[in-house]
């Protein structure tokens, strides 16, 4: 995933804004996911997406916090965040990789790409940024990505890929068009 920045590291209220809203929206979506696998009876998967969606909402607050001390933050509109193509969050975990037979294994697999890509974000803002508060509070949040990364990798070992025919369901849901 390539990330330009443009205007979301302009300065540190545009960047908070960004830093607060990729925060959200990746719990946000860590939440859907958590009602889904819930919705299919996956618990153990809805329990580890629900964790976190807490891990995202923690980092959240962390933003807010430091943005208390540079000011109200400038209103965004949704169409306005500097994201990459997809126009989406890049920490957003994306439905397309989603099952709802999935393992403790994908999920994890899941946290990773956008722990991943939440870190490459906070460290394209890092060095495209001329602004150097921004580049020193996006070099912090890299860092954090980083250590969330290490984290969920070390998960991963606890929970090996899962065997072939994991998610063969002879009665799957149905699906009306």
């Amino acid at each position: 995933m390539k990330t330009t920045v443009l205007n979301g590291a302009a300065n540190v209220g545009l960047f908070l804004a960004h830093a607060l809203e990729l925060e959200n929206e990746a719990a946000d979506r860590y939440v859907e996911l958590a009602d889904s696998m819930e919705a299919h009876n996956n618990v153990d998967v809805a329990k580890l997406f629900r964790d976190l969606a807490v891990y995202s909402r923690k980092h959240a607050e962390e933003v807010r916090q430091i943005a208390e001390k540079h000011g109200p933050l400038p209103k965004v509109a949704p169409w306005e965040f500097q994201w990459d193509a997809t126009n989406e969050s890049p920490e957003a975990a994306s439905f397309e990789h989603a099952h709802y037979l999935m393992q403790p294994h994908h999920a994890l697999k899941m946290a990773l790409l956008s722990e991943t890509q939440g870190n490459k974000y906070y460290a394209s803002v890092a060095a495209e940024t001329k602004d150097p508060e921004v580049a020193r509070l996006a070099r912090e949040f890299a860092e954090e990505e980083a250590g969330h990364v290490a984290l969920v990798r070390q998960w991963l070992e606890r929970y090996p890929a899962p065997k072939e025919g994991w998610d063969d369901d002879p009665d799957p849901p149905n699906i009306s068009d």
